[in-house]
């Protein structure tokens, strides 16, 4: 049986490492692998502690990162204790504050919004984390097929700090402000095609194949590069999405937007992989 992970109990772990004793708030939800608490101090110092299955590899590979994204400042939430050697590792990182993107918020809005933070994140290197991709998307589907024959044409010369799951359930907003990107367990070294393919993506799943657009325009405008194999990295991204978009209903619903639903997903996936 799996320990009991309840608010308090979470609090509680987190008391040990900061030596001080924390108040659970609310739970916070978005994150698929951690139970995630907001928590107070007795200064009003607020902290966002998340609590790890065992065995969990996502919360090393978060402190492996933590130290390369110190640069991007305030977009990044600060980690300042972990325990990474309990049977339920434990994160303690600062509180900022925001949500999710509202569903009133135009598309186009966050298409540009996500763009300037990707344009950002992908000024770093990450010469010392995990490198990806490795190898196209496997099976036998024909849009596997076209995905692989693309895989020649991807430039991978150039590789930069990629979050490796940026979509706008991975981001905080303060109004129709972009404010912080979180969940880095999953950051490599990679082309900055992927981080780019993947956002498309949920822009298109959540209704518009015109913010895709936006997106990449800004993003080419905020970095002076222009992307040329773009279509190729979207075929990659449609080829690993493919057998299992229906599934990510959940996660949609998760951040507020419930009428995202399964048939929905499948449809809109399927109408963008017919544009590529």
């Amino acid at each position: 049986m799996e320990p009991e992970r309840t608010d308090q109990v979470v609090a509680l772990e987190a008391e040990m490492l900061l030596g001080r004793a924390l108040t659970p708030v609310r739970r916070l939800g978005g994150g698929q692998h951690a139970v995630t608490v907001l928590t107070v101090d007795e200064a009003g110092t607020p902290y966002v502690v998340r609590m790890f299955p065992p065995g969990d590899a996502a919360p090393a590979r978060e402190v492996e990162v933590s130290a390369r994204l110190e640069a991007l400042g305030d977009l990044v939430p600060v980690l300042v204790e972990h325990d990474l050697d309990r049977v339920q590792p434990v994160l303690v990182s600062l509180y900022r504050p925001g949500g999710p993107p509202a569903p009133s918020l135009p598309l186009e809005l966050l298409a540009v919004e996500l763009a300037r933070a990707l344009a950002r994140i992908h000024t770093q290197k990450a010469e010392t984390l995990r490198k990806a991709p490795g190898a196209p998307p496997a099976g036998n589907s024909d849009l596997a097929d076209r995905a692989r024959s693309e895989w020649v044409s991807l430039d991978t010369s150039e590789l930069v700090l990629t979050h490796y799951d940026f979509w706008s359930g991975n981001t905080l907003w303060v109004g129709d402000t972009l404010t912080g990107v979180v969940d880095w367990s999953g950051a490599r070294q990679a082309p900055r095609g992927v981080d780019l393919a993947w956002c498309r993506q949920d822009l298109v799943l959540l209704g518009s194949v015109e913010a895709a657009d936006v997106f990449l325009a800004e993003y080419e405008r905020q970095t002076q590069h222009t992307c040329r194999d773009v279509g190729a990295w979207d075929l990659q991204a449609a080829a690993l999405a493919a057998t299992s978009v229906e599934g990510w209903a959940e996660n949609y619903s998760g951040v507020g937007r419930p009428h995202i639903t399964p048939q929905v997903l499948r449809q809109r996936f399927d109408q963008w992989v017919h544009l590529l």
